[in-house]
C-alpha cells in the first residue's frame, strides 16, 4: 500500500512550532503550502475532512466506481503554459494531463447543438460558420475577452502588492480593469450583437463560474473562457492525482498535513495572530492562511470585534451558486456505450436567466444539465476497470430547498428530503436518456448530493461550490486580497481571485509572493529541480 502523505490529527497537541500554518487543503492552500515549503519555511496544513485535497478529491463507491467532486476538467494544461509548469512543480513532474481532444465541449439549446472547438481560430471559425450574419460581432468578442484577460493579469497580481504600490498604481490597474468587471456579461454582448442565440452559446460554459450572463461579471466570464480556449484536459488517474501528487511534494520538502483536524478558532492577541484553536488544543504559529472562504474565515473564526479589522460585509456580495449531481455508473465501458469525452451543457432555451428562475427539483434537469464523462476522459480507467464507466449529471440545487433538513445527520435525513432526491434522479435519467439513448438498461448505481452534501463536506453554509457570486461587485470589493489587516492572517483561495483550480493555484502563488517577498524568484527559479 503506498505511503500517504498526511496523518489524522493526534489528540495530543503536535509537539511542534511552525512558521505557518495553513486552514484547509484545497488548491490554493496546496499550492502556497509547497511554495512556502519549497524556500525552507516550516509548514503546516489542517484540514477538517478525512480526506484532503478540497475540490480536487474524488471518492468511490462499490466496484471501484470513482467520481470527482469539482474538477472535471482543465485549461492550459499544454506543456508551454505557465500554469502547466507551475502544475507540474506542484506535482512532482509525476502528473501526466489527457487532451479532451479537437472538440471538447457541447452545447444544446433546444434541439440544436453547437460544438466548442480547441484553439482559438478554431473556435473563431466555427462560431461564424453557425452564425454568418455576426462576423463582426465575434470579431469584437474574441478581442474584448483578450483584452479583459490581458488587463486581469495585472488585476490579480495587484493584489500582492504592498500598500504604497497599491494605493498608487494599484489604483490605476484596477480602474482599468474595472472597465471589464463593473458590466454583467449580457450588457457587453448586448453592446455587440441582438442575436440572444450567439449570446447563449457564447456564454454556454457558464455554468464553469456558476452564473448565468444578466448575473455574471463580464471580466469572470472572459477570464473562464480565455483558460478553455485551447481545450480541456483531464489528469491521468482522474482529479485526485492532483491533490495525492502536490500533498506528495509539500511533505518531501518537510511540509505536513492533518486531516480530521477542524480548527475552531484563529486566536489573535493585539490585532496579531497567536496560532489556532482545534477544540480545547492550542497551536502556536507566526501566520495563518485560511484558505477556506471569506464568508467561514471572518465570520466562523474571528469574532466579531477581530472581524473588523478586515471590513468583510458579506451583504455586500452573495455567496456563489449551489447545485444538484447525480453519480452514475455504468455495467458497460465508455467504448461499448460510445461515451464521449467532452461535456455536454443542455438548456432549455436562450434565455438562463429566466429558465433558471423557475427551477424545482422536479424540472432543474430539463431547464439545465450539465454532463461529464470522468471515465471516459481517463485513459487510466479502462485498464483498472475493464467492465464499468461512469458519468456526472449537474444542475442548480437551490440551498433553500433543504432548509428544514440542514440540521439533520448526514445519511440519516429523513424521508421528504431523501424524496426530493429521488424525484430530481429521475428526472435527471430521463434527460441523460434524451440525450444518451445507449446508457438506459446500463445503470448499476446511482446517487445523488445536495447544496447540504456540499455543505458537510466543504463547510460551504449556504452549499457553495464557487465561494462568493462572480458578480460585478465582486470584483470592487478590497479585501479580496492575500492581506489582511490583522497581522499575520492571510488567505487563499477562489475567493482571492476567481473560480477552479487555476484562479486557486493562482491566488497560492500570490500569497506565497506577499510572504517571501523577493525570496520568490529562488522558487520559480528551482521549479524545475526534482525534489528529493
Amino acid at each position: 500500500m503506498p505511503q500517504k502523505n498526511y496523518s489524522k490529527f493526534p489528540t495530543k497537541t503536535p509537539d511542534e512550532s511552525y512558521d505557518h500554518i495553513i486552514i484547509g487543503s484545497g488548491m490554493g492552500g496546496m499550492t502556497l503550502a509547497t511554495f512556502l515549503a519549497k524556500a525552507g519555511k516550516k509548514v503546516a496544513i489542517f484540514e477538517r475532512h478525512y480526506v484532503p485535497g478540497g475540490f480536487t478529491h474524488a471518492f468511490k463507491r462499490k466496484d471501484g466506481l470513482q467520481w470527482d467532486v469539482g474538477v472535471h476538467y482543465m485549461g492550459n494544461m499544454d506543456k508551454s503554459s505557465g500554469i502547466r509548469k507551475i502544475m507540474d512543480f506542484l506535482t512532482g513532474h509525476q502528473l501526466e494531463w489527457e487532451s479532451m481532444g479537437d472538440i471538447y465541449d457541447v452545447i444544446h439549446i433546444g434541439e440544436d447543438t453547437y460544438e466548442i472547438p480547441a484553439g482559438k481560430e478554431n473556435y473563431r471559425k466555427k462560431m461564424k460558420d453557425y452564425f454568418p450574419n455576426d462576423t463582426q460581432a465575434i470579431d469584437q468578442y474574441l478581442s474584448l475577452v483578450d483584452s479583459a484577460n490581458r488587463r486581469g493579469g495585472a488585476f490579480f497580481m495587484e493584489k500582492s502588492f504592498e500598500p504604497f504600490l497599491s494605493h498608487t498604481i494599484g489604483r490605476v490597474i484596477r480602474s482599468m480593469y474595472h472597465q471589464f468587471s463593473k458590466k454583467t456579461t449580457l450588457e457587453v454582448l448586448m453592446t455587440l450583437t441582438a442575436n440572444r442565440r450567439l449570446i447563449a452559446v457564447l456564454c454556454g460554459q457558464c455554468g464553469n463560474y456558476g452564473l448565468p450572463p444578466a448575473e455574471s461579471s463580464f471580466a469572470a466570464h472572459a477570464m473562464v473562457v480565455g483558460h478553455f480556449m485551447e481545450g480541456g484536459y483531464y489528469p491521468h488517474g482522474g482529479s485526485p492525482q492532483i491533490g495525492k501528487n502536490t500533498l506528495r511534494t509539500f511533505a518531501k520538502l518537510g511540509g505536513k498535513t492533518y486531516i480530521s483536524a477542524d480548527v475552531t478558532s484563529i486566536v489573535v492577541k493585539n490585532n496579531s495572530v497567536q496560532g489556532i484553536q482545534i477544540s480545547d488544543q492550542f497551536i502556536a504559529c507566526k501566520s495563518v492562511i485560511s484558505n477556506i472562504g471569506v464568508d467561514n474565515t471572518f465570520n466562523h473564526l474571528l469574532t466579531k470585534e477581530q472581524s473588523i479589522y478586515c471590513h468583510f460585509d458579506l451583504k455586500k456580495v452573495k455567496a456563489s451558486s449551489a447545485h444538484m449531481c447525480l453519480y452514475i455508473g455504468l455495467d458497460k465501458t465508455d467504448k461499448e456505450l460510445n461515451l464521449p469525452k467532452y461535456n455536454i451543457w443542455n438548456y432549455a432555451t436562450e434565455i438562463y436567466a429566466n429558465d433558471l428562475s423557475q427551477i424545482t427539483p422536479s424540472n432543474a434537469p430539463e431547464k439545465f444539465a450539465y454532463i461529464s464523462f470522468p471515465s471516459a476522459k481517463d485513459p487510466e480507467w479502462a485498464t483498472d476497470h475493464p467492465v464499468s464507466s461512469t458519468i456526472q449529471a449537474i444542475s442548480v440545487g437551490r440551498y433553500e430547498w433543504f432548509t428544514e433538513y440542514e440540521n439533520q445527520p448526514w445519511l440519516n435525513r429523513e424521508e421528504a428530503y431523501q424524496q426530493i432526491k429521488t424525484t430530481f434522479q429521475e428526472a435527471m435519467l430521463k434527460k441523460l436518456y434524451k440525450l444518451l439513448p445507449q446508457a438506459e438498461g446500463h445503470v448499476i448505481y446511482t446517487e445523488v448530493s445536495t447544496p447540504l452534501s456540499t455543505k458537510h463536506f466543504s463547510n460551504y453554509q449556504h452549499g457553495e461550490i464557487y465561494g462568493l457570486a462572480h458578480t460585478p461587485n465582486r470584483f470592487n470589493l478590497p479585501f479580496l486580497k492575500p492581506k489582511t489587516r490583522i497581522k499575520g492572517l492571510r488567505l487563499v483561495g477562489q475567493d482571492i481571485t476567481i473560480v477552479g483550480v487555476a484562479g486557486a493555484m493562482m491566488s497560492g502563488m500570490l500569497c506565497a509572493i506577499t510572504i517571501l517577498k523577493f525570496g520568490i524568484w529562488k522558487v520559480f527559479r528551482d521549479m524545475n529541480k526534482p525534489v528529493v
